[in-house]
């Protein structure tokens, strides 16, 4: 299962927990003198006293790990595309930037179209130079989102989810699937490091990229 980190200072509120759990299990003891099957009665509450405090962290564990086993990076079809409506960015309907217009033209891409100020601008390779329109809807037939974005799976788990669709056929040629974690109750530290998985087996860090409409849509004119 994948376990969350643990730091020294997350001993504290742990001994602390164990120490008063031991206490409470010397009452017990002292309660239950005289009464029958009393080995059994303890027995059962000494191993209920030493797995409560590591209770959450194991469910989290076991969930996580199970998530796992939905993530990663799911390709069911590679197109070659003049261009895509990416639903993740917005614009402005004015020129590009430089550092805008050479991030277009490094992606190959004709045309792109993202969301502007209650509209979609499109920006098409015009002459060698980078032209915005303002459009009602998008036109591209390929289109990236986010489906979830830290959104909650289970105690303490969230999910994070990207896809490409064919708006022609209702079909999702591509998916990128991330899952995240937070510590138990006990995890005390200055800051808390990421968690997460993209694949079986692949935590504590995801190594896949949320933009996964680079490997489905290639660039006509590449």
């Amino acid at each position: 299962m994948a376990f969350y980190y643990m730091t020294i200072f997350s001993l504290v509120p742990m001994a602390v927990a164990y120490g008063l759990l031991l206490l409470l299990f010397w009452c017990v003891v002292r309660l239950t003198r005289g009464i029958h099957a009393r080995s059994a009665v303890l027995g059962v509450v000494l191993a209920v006293f030493i797995v409560l405090p590591i209770s959450e962290e194991s469910w989290i564990a076991w969930n996580f790990a199970r998530a796992c086993d939905e993530a990663g990076t799911f390709v069911r079809k590679q197109v070659h595309v003049a261009g895509f409506y990416d639903d993740t960015r917005t614009t402005h309907a004015g020129q590009p930037t430089a550092d805008a217009a050479r991030s277009f033209d490094q992606s190959g891409f004709q045309f792109l179209e993202m969301k502007g100020q209650n509209k979609v601008v499109r920006i098409d390779k015009v002459d060698g130079s980078w032209k915005s329109t303002v459009l009602d809807r998008p036109t591209a037939r390929y289109h990236f989102r986010i489906t979830d974005f830290g959104t909650p799976w289970a105690h303490n788990i969230v999910k994070t989810q990207t896809v490409v669709v064919d708006t022609e056929t209702k079909e999702e040629i591509a998916r990128y699937t991330r899952f995240g974690r937070s510590g138990p109750w006990y995890f005390v530290s200055t800051s808390e490091p990421p968690y997460a998985c993209d694949g079986p087996g692949r935590w504590p860090l995801a190594r896949g990229d949320l933009l996964v409409y680079e490997s489905a849509l290639t660039p006509t004119t590449k």
